[in-house]
């Protein structure tokens, strides 16, 4: 069976055009039926031409991605979902509700290759890629679940109808690891007649991959990029986040000023503060240095808890006074609790054991 959310509306005209010999216009009405009417199976829609239900019927499929287990935060409300793939292999998904916004974190890859020494998802290893119907699949779990549980949103003072408003790439995976799916996801997230996201409401998280940057830049110029930083020297980030060694970070920042200067665009930096390892003044002035003339949003993400592990959280007070630096030194910045803590859906929480 095909997985009916790998396609984008453009590869469906071709095939109704090559392939089914029916015109290209109903590639529009199964897209609006499988995204717009939540329909399970979008070929039965009544206007289409009997032979191409048929054949679709016995082809394609909507189930690529199913939600396994569920999880529901007693203290943000966020859920955290276990999605399981056709091949039986599972990633987390995370539904997480904010300020007017309705946001889910997906998953791009089953594991990850990056083995940043304080997150869980590192310790798996990579399994595989995800393709980009499993990567769309996951929004349309989280949507389907929405659409099924009105009381969720009553609850949270949410609109009758709401659903998904932002999208994160900060699951399990490094998604510039497997950039063309994820630039192919974005296209069918993207798409007028589909969800009709806005690539401005989507952030592509990376730990520094500076050529799937590029790439991701070409094919996706309006996508909002967030870069995990997590250290001020390039010592302390190649201890933390291998990658580092490979594209050292001032390399990574020195070609995001070159790109983002005269533009509008701001990119989101994401600090993970440990207790001891980063959290010092010194360290939030060299960060300062390190992130000037680069248009940013700064996150201070205080450590969440991974067992077992040597890292620990900072002390809030030490994270306030780090915080303040910042501030002081004209970075634009926010400390970031992270939503699910107490279901294991936090940053750098997620792991299938």
């Amino acid at each position: 069976m095909q997985d009916f959310f790998d396609f984008s509306r453009q590869q469906l005209q071709g095939l109704c055009s090559e392939r089914f010999s029916v015109p290209i216009l109903h590639a529009d009405t199964l897209f609006r039926e499988a995204y717009k009417a939540f329909l399970s199976h979008p070929w039965q829609a009544s206007q289409l031409p009997k032979k191409l239900q048929e054949t679709m019927s016995v082809e394609f499929s909507t189930e690529a991605v199913r939600a396994d287990q569920e999880r529901l935060s007693r203290y943000d409300h966020s859920v955290k979902f276990l999605a399981k793939l056709g091949d039986g292999e599972l990633v987390e998904t995370v539904l997480m509700p904010e300020r007017g916004r309705v946001t889910v974190c997906i998953s791009s890859q089953v594991g990850c290759a990056q083995a940043c020494t304080f997150c869980y998802t590192g310790r798996m290893g990579l399994k595989r890629n995800l393709s980009a119907g499993e990567i769309v699949g996951q929004v349309m779990m989280a949507n389907s679940w929405i659409r099924q549980h009105p009381g969720w949103l009553s609850k949270l003072g949410y609109p009758e109808g709401t659903l998904i408003t932002n999208v994160v790439f900060m699951g399990m995976g490094e998604p510039l690891d497997n950039v063309e799916n994820v630039s192919r996801s974005l296209d069918i997230l993207n798409d007028p007649l589909g969800l009709n996201l806005s690539l401005r409401r989507i952030s592509v998280s990376t730990a520094g991959h500076l050529d799937g940057i590029k790439e991701i830049l070409r094919l996706q110029p309006k996508v909002t990029l967030a870069l995990s930083l997590h250290a001020s020297t390039e010592r302390e980030r190649s201890q933390l986040m291998p990658i580092n060694r490979k594209w050292p970070i001032t390399e990574v920042l020195a070609f995001l000023k070159k790109q983002y200067a005269g533009t509008k665009k701001s990119i989101l930096i994401q600090y993970t503060v440990i207790h001891g390892v980063n959290d010092s003044l010194e360290h939030a002035a060299r960060l300062v240095e390190l992130l000037r003339g680069l248009p940013i949003k700064l996150n201070l993400i205080p450590l969440n808890d991974v067992e077992p592990t040597r890292f620990t959280a900072p002390d809030p007070a030490r994270l306030e006074a780090f915080r303040d630096f910042v501030h002081q030194n004209q970075v634009r910045v926010m400390i970031r609790y992270s939503k699910g803590q107490d279901i294991g859906a936090a940053c750098g929480q997620l792991v299938v054991q």
